[in-house]
């Protein structure tokens, strides 16, 4: 009887169809590359590495992805989708009446030390000596940037920033902080970091309020 409940139960959940088994593949390369970047680097982040992890065979890595940069490309574009939506929800808790871009400000510094984020750091090193990943980030940096600054401009109350301006802040305080995250694993000196952070928030609550006048 029991055994006619079970097999009952198996006969009545959905099957899973083959766009479904595919996706399933497909994300758990994508994890196992992402985990082998933080893990391990780059450079020992190879076929034989993340197969592995997956659970997958060489040759069902191959049946979804060209080439390792093409899968490399798609750990890269995950790390970013979790980060701006990460950054969307934190954008999205301001606290009243804290001005925005000040959170936004403390948001992309989060961001840029989230241990996820090493991922870009270790790209970012590796193509400087690597011709092909390089051609690759450069198109996949640019979308991010955009992805992040349009992030911000959708926050309530910056509309009365200029988006030239808007831009600026929002680019520099991404090449500052990533900077800082980058050091920071060798190199930390918490107070100087915190009145970094005071400094450019009053620049930026000084930059608001002339516009805003």
């Amino acid at each position: 009887m029991q055994r006619g409940r079970v097999s009952d139960i198996a006969t009545a959940l959905p099957r899973r169809t083959q766009r479904d088994r595919r996706e399933a593949t497909v994300a758990r390369l994508v994890d196992a590359t992402i985990d082998s970047l933080l893990a391990v680097g780059y450079a020992r982040t190879s076929v034989k590495e993340v197969c592995l992890r997956a659970g997958v065979s060489h040759g069902g890595l191959f049946r979804h992805f060209d080439t390792m940069l093409d899968l490399i490309m798609a750990a890269a574009e995950e790390v970013a989708r979790r980060q701006i939506e990460n950054a969307e929800r934190g954008l999205a808790q301001a606290v009243d009446g804290e001005d925005p871009l000040v959170t936004a400000l403390y948001r992309i510094r989060d961001a840029c030390r989230a241990p996820i984020n090493a991922v870009f750091y270790e790209l970012v090193v590796a193509a400087r000596t690597d011709p092909l990943l390089h051609r690759a980030l450069v198109g996949f940096s640019t979308r991010y940037a955009d992805a992040i600054a349009a992030a911000t401009a959708r926050m309530p109350g910056v509309g009365k920033l200029p988006p030239d301006l808007l831009g600026v802040i929002v680019s520099s305080a991404l090449h500052l902080f990533d900077g800082e995250a980058l050091t920071r694993s060798v190199l930390q000196f918490p107070e100087l970091e915190e009145r970094r952070m005071g400094l450019l928030v009053n620049l930026v609550k000084s930059l608001v309020r002339s516009y805003a006048a």
